[in-house]
C-alpha cells in the first residue's frame, strides 16, 4: 500500500512538470524502481520454495527412516506397532520390548519377546520374561516428556492410590506383574527365529486425563489470553488432537499436543506471530510450550482473521475448529460453495449458530471433520465448567 500511494504521488508531481528531463529521470527512476519491487518478490518466493522444498526433503528423510525402522521390528517381532496421536509406541534399542501407552483409554502394555530354544524349558522362559517386563515397565514410568518430567507423572497408582515415581517404580513393577494376568504367545517374526512373547497391561488412575490436562493449565491460560481466544476451546483441541500427550505425532506428520503441520498449520502459526516463513522440526513442535503457542496462535487466525468478519462468536468459534481440522478454505466452500472468505462470513451471518453448526456437521466432505467438530465442541462445554471449579 505504501509503494502505491508512493507512485501515485510522484506521477501527480510528474504531471505538472513540463521538462522533459525531468520526465526521462522519473522513468528511469519508475523502472528502477518497478525492477526492485519484481527482484524482491522473486526473492520472497524463492525463500518460500526453499523452505517448502527444505520440508519435502525433510519428510522424505523421516519416511525412510520410519520404513528402515520398521523393517528391524518385522524381522522380530509378529505384528509391528507405531505411535499414533493418542497412543506412544516405544522400543528398547535391542528391540525385545516395547511399551504401548494409550493416552486416550488410560492403558499401559508392556511387551517383552523371548528366543525360545531347546535348551531352555518354559518355566525359564517364563521367569526371563517377567524380569523382563518388570524391567521395561520401569523404564517407561520413567519415561521424560519434553519437560524432562516423567510423561506419565502423577498417572500410576498403587493398590493405597499413592502415586508412583520412578523411585518407587522398581517395587510397583514387581507387584504389578505378579498380580496382573501375564500374557504368553508363542510367535515367529519375517527371521524365521520361534519366540515367546509375554504382556501385561496396567491401568492409568480414572482421571489421567485431567491430571495432564493440569499440567499445561498455565500456559494454555497465558496464550489463549494473549490471543484472545476462548481457552476451552483450546483444551478441547488438545483432547481430541492427543490426550494431551506431549510426544504425539500422526502419519501426516503432525506433532506434539496440538498436532501441528510443519509445512501448513505450524508454518502459517508462526509466520502470524514472528512474521516470517521458517521451517519448524519435530523436537521444536514437541516443547508444549513451542507447541501451545502456534496452536493458539493458528486458532486465533482462524477466528480473527479467516473468521473475522463473522460477527456471532459461537458461530465464528464452529467455523474455527472445523477449519482447524481441515482448513479454512474448505470450510468456506462447505457453506458458499466458494473458499472465498467474505462471502463465507455473509453467509454465516445471516444465519443463527444453530443453523451454522447442523450445516457443518451435515455438509461437510469429510466424516473425521464432522465428528471432529462434534466432539471439540462437546469437550469445550466441558473444559468451560471444569474451568470455572
Amino acid at each position: 500500500m505504501q509503494y502505491r500511494i508512493t507512485k501515485l504521488t510522484i506521477s501527480l508531481f510528474v504531471g505538472m512538470v513540463v521538462s522533459a528531463t525531468a520526465q526521462d529521470d522519473f522513468e528511469k527512476w519508475e523502472q528502477q524502481q518497478n525492477q526492485s519491487f519484481s527482484e524482491m518478490i522473486s526473492e520472497q518466493n524463492q525463500y518460500l520454495e526453499s523452505v517448502t522444498q527444505e520440508f519435502d526433503n525433510y519428510q522424505d528423510e523421516q519416511n525412510r527412516q520410519f520404513e528402515d525402522f520398521k523393517a528391524q521390528v518385522e524381522q522380530r517381532w509378529d505384528v509391528f506397532k507405531s505411535s499414533s496421536p493418542q497412543k506412544m509406541v516405544s522400543y528398547d534399542d535391542d528391540m525385545n520390548s516395547r511399551s504401548s501407552v494409550d493416552f486416550e483409554k488410560g492403558e499401559i502394555e508392556v511387551e517383552v519377546i523371548i528366543e525360545d530354544s531347546p535348551e531352555k524349558n518354559s518355566q525359564q522362559n517364563q521367569k526371563e520374561g517377567e524380569a523382563a517386563l518388570e524391567k521395561k515397565l520401569q523404564k517407561v514410568i520413567a519415561l521424560p516428556a519434553p519437560d524432562n518430567q516423567p510423561i506419565l507423572k502423577d498417572q500410576i497408582a498403587d493398590g493405597r492410590g499413592k502415586a508412583i515415581s520412578p523411585k518407587t517404580s522398581k517395587t510397583f513393577a514387581k507387584e504389578a506383574v505378579k498380580k496382573q494376568e501375564v500374557k504368553k504367545s508363542k510367535i515367529i517374526a519375517k527371521d524365521g527365529k520361534p519366540r515367546v512373547k509375554y504382556s501385561v497391561t496396567i491401568k492409568m488412575i480414572p482421571n489421567h486425563v485431567e491430571v495432564r490436562a493440569k499440567r499445561y493449565k498455565a500456559n494454555i491460560l497465558k496464550q489463549a489470553k494473549r490471543f484472545s481466544i476462548d481457552p476451552a476451546i483450546v483444551f478441547a483441541v488438545i483432547h481430541t488432537e492427543s490426550s494431551f500427550n506431549p510426544k504425539a505425532r500422526s502419519h501426516i506428520p503432525a506433532y506434539g499436543l496440538m498436532q501441528l503441520v510443519p509445512k501448513s498449520g505450524g508454518r502459517d502459526a508462526y509466520n502470524f506471530i514472528y512474521k516470517r516463513d521458517k521451517l519448524l522440526s519435530a523436537q521444536y513442535l514437541y516443547i508444549p510450550v513451542n507447541n501451545i503457542e502456534l496452536g493458539c496462535a493458528y486458532i486465533s487466525k482462524l477466528r480473527h482473521v479467516y473468521f473475522g468478519g463473522v460477527k456471532n462468536n459461537e458461530s465464528a468459534y464452529y467455523c474455527t475448529i472445523a477449519g482447524y481440522n481441515t482448513g479454512p478454505g474448505n470450510v468456506a466452500k462447505t457453506l458458499t460453495g466458494t473458499s472465498k472468505l467474505i462471502p463465507t462470513a455473509e453467509t454465516v451471518n445471516g444465519k443463527t449458530p444453530e443453523q451454522i453448526y447442523k450445516m457443518l456437521i451435515t455438509k461437510l466432505p469429510y466424516k473425521e471433520t464432522r465428528e471432529y467438530l462434534v466432539m471439540v465442541n462437546e469437550r469445550s462445554n466441558y473444559y468451560r465448567s471444569w474451568l470455572r471449579m
